[in-house]
C-alpha cells in the first residue's frame, strides 16, 4: 500500500521539482520556496529538496528561515557541505557568531580551498575578535579567489585594526619610539596623505637615524613631490646607513639617472647587481644607464641577464630593444620591441 502511495506521488515530486527549478532560475525565490515546501509535504526525507528551501530562504533575506532550514538538511545527513555552510553564514548573520564558527570550520575542514568557506570562517573569527586567526583564513581566500571584494575589504578591515592595536600597545610600553612615527607615516601613506606622511618618517628618522628602510619611503614621497634632490639625499642616506642592501643602492642609481648624473648612477646601479645578483630591477636600470653613456655591449649583457631571470619583463625588453638598436643590430631590436609590446600591459 504504501509502495503504491510513493508511486502516485512520485510524478508529482518530479513536476514539482521541475517548477521549483524554473522559479529559481528565473529569480523568483519566493515561488521556489513555496514549491520546495510542497515537495517536502509529500516527502520530508528529501534532504536535497530541504537544502533548496534553505537557499531560497537565503536569497530572499527570509534569514531565520534559512537558518531553520539548513539547521533540518544537516539532521538528516551531516556530511552535507552546502548546508554546512550556508548554517554556518546565516548563523553570522543572526548574531550567532561563535556557533557559526563551528559550522564554518567544519566547511572549512570538508572542501578547504572552497573560498567562500574561508571568507566567511574570517568574517566570524574577525567578529569574535580573533584576528590573527582571521587574517590566516582571508589570505587563504585571497590565494584562492584573488578578486573577490568582499575578502579584501575584509583583509584591510582585519590589517587596520590588527595595525591600531600594534601602535596603542607600542605607544603604551614606549611613547616615544621612532616604531610608532614609522607606523603613522606608512599608515598616512596608504591613505594618499604624503605630507603627514613624510611629516613623521622624519620625525622617525630625528628618534633613529640609523633606523633601516625609512630614508627610502622618505624618498619615494620626496620623488613622487618633484623634490629630486631631497629625494637622491634620501636614497643616499640609506646606502649610507645600510651599505650591503641593494634596494637603496638601486633606488639612488635610478635616481641619479632621472637626474642625468649617468656616471654616478652606473657606479651605484654596478653596486646594486653586485650585491644582487637576482635583481632584475637593477640590471634593468644599469642597462638603461649603459645604454646612455653608450657602453651598448655591456648593456646587452646585463640586459640579456635581467631577461633569463624574469622572461615577462618588458622593460628589460623595451631596453634591450635600444641597446640593439644603437648596437646597429635592427632585427635584434625589432625581436625585443615585439617581446616589449606582448609584455607591457601583463
Amino acid at each position: 500500500m504504501v509502495c503504491a502511495r510513493l508511486w502516485a506521488e512520485a510524478p508529482g515530486i518530479q513536476v514539482l521539482q521541475q517548477q521549483a527549478r524554473a522559479a529559481a532560475s528565473r529569480k523568483d525565490h519566493t515561488a521556489a520556496a513555496s514549491l520546495y515546501e510542497k515537495i517536502l509535504n509529500l516527502d520530508p526525507s528529501l534532504h536535497e529538496a530541504r537544502s533548496n528551501l534553505g537557499m531560497m530562504y537565503y536569497l530572499d533575506r527570509k534569514i531565520p528561515q534559512a537558518a531553520e532550514a539548513f539547521r533540518k538538511t544537516l539532521e538528516l545527513d551531516p556530511k552535507l557541505f552546502v548546508p554546512r555552510l550556508f548554517f554556518g553564514i546565516c548563523l553570522v548573520e543572526l548574531r550567532r557568531t561563535a556557533e557559526a564558527t563551528t559550522h564554518l570550520e567544519q566547511a572549512v575542514k570538508a572542501q578547504p580551498q572552497d573560498a567562500t568557506a574561508r571568507l566567511h570562517l574570517g568574517r566570524a573569527l574577525h567578529l569574535l575578535g580573533r584576528d590573527p586567526e582571521a587574517l590566516t583564513q582571508l589570505v587563504k581566500a585571497r590565494e584562492i579567489q584573488p578578486s573577490n571584494p568582499e575578502t579584501l575589504y575584509l583583509l584591510g578591515r582585519v590589517h587596520m585594526k590588527l595595525s591600531l592595536a600594534s601602535y596603542e600597545k607600542l605607544k603604551e610600553l614606549d611613547p616615544d619610539n621612532y616604531r610608532i612615527y614609522q607606523l603613522l607615516g606608512e599608515n598616512y601613506e596608504v591613505q594618499g596623505l604624503h605630507g603627514p606622511a613624510l611629516t613623521n618618517y622624519n620625525k622617525a628618522l630625528e628618534r633613529n637615524p640609523l633606523a633601516r628602510g625609512i630614508s627610502v619611503k622618505a624618498g619615494d614621497l620626496l620623488a613622487a613631490a618633484g623634490e629630486t634632490a631631497q629625494a637622491v639625499a634620501a636614497y643616499r642616506r640609506e646606502t649610507q646607513i645600510n651599505p650591503s642592501d641593494s634596494f637603496g643602492h638601486f633606488k639612488l642609481g635610478t635616481a641619479l639617472l632621472d637626474q642625468g648624473s649617468t656616471a654616478e648612477a652606473c657606479s651605484v646601479l654596478r653596486t646594486a647587481v653586485a650585491l644582487d645578483e637576482t635583481s632584475v630591477s637593477a640590471r634593468v636600470a644599469y642597462g638603461r644607464c649603459l645604454i646612455d653613456r653608450g657602453q651598448t655591449q655591456e648593456a646587452i649583457s646585463q640586459l640579456e641577464k635581467a631577461v633569463e631571470l624574469d622572461s615577462r619583463n618588458a622593460q628589460a625588453y623595451f631596453q634591450l630593444a635600444r641597446a640593439f638598436q644603437k648596437n646597429g643590430d635592427g632585427a635584434k631590436a625589432q625581436a625585443a620591441m615585439e617581446k616589449y609590446e606582448k609584455y607591457k600591459d601583463k
